[in-house]
């Protein structure tokens, strides 16, 4: 009887655990998506953090990038990533779409900025803007 109660229950949860994820819709706020962009991109979980990578062929290769140097480092590096704080420097609203976030982390302490446009209601990551500091909107 407990076996069965605990299959049940471990089946429910897995099955909650999955619907949540698909579910799961990004912040209405720019801050925010920077920020939850960011802290995906610390832990590793690069899956999530390609979800707020405005889709662009430019972006996109970008971030690859990025994912294979995040994939070479030592797994000392990627503890101490993921223990990193995100500590934000300057938030600036550039208008209704757009908006610039410069930020480091406790581990590096170098900061970075990316841009964040509003596109189809969703905060997106241009993520163009962090490699070229170009400001252009689309």
């Amino acid at each position: 009887m407990r076996s069965i109660i605990f299959l049940l229950t471990t089946c429910y949860l897995l099955f909650t655990g999955c619907t949540e994820n698909k579910d799961a819709q990004k912040p209405d706020d720019p801050l925010e998506a920077g920020r939850e962009f960011i802290r995906f991109a610390l832990d590793g979980d690069m899956q999530n953090a390609k979800a707020y990578i405005l889709p662009d062929p430019d972006n996109e290769r970008l971030f690859e990038t990025i994912e294979k140097k995040y994939a070479a480092e030592t797994r000392e590096e990627k503890i101490n990533y993921k223990g990193a704080s995100i500590i934000i420097n300057k938030f600036q609203s550039l208008n209704d779409s757009t908006a610039i976030i410069n930020y480091s982390n406790s581990y590096k302490k170098q900061n970075s900025e990316i841009k964040l446009v509003k596109t189809n209601n969703e905060w997106w990551v241009d993520f163009k803007y962090t490699f070229t500091g170009s400001n252009d909107t689309e």
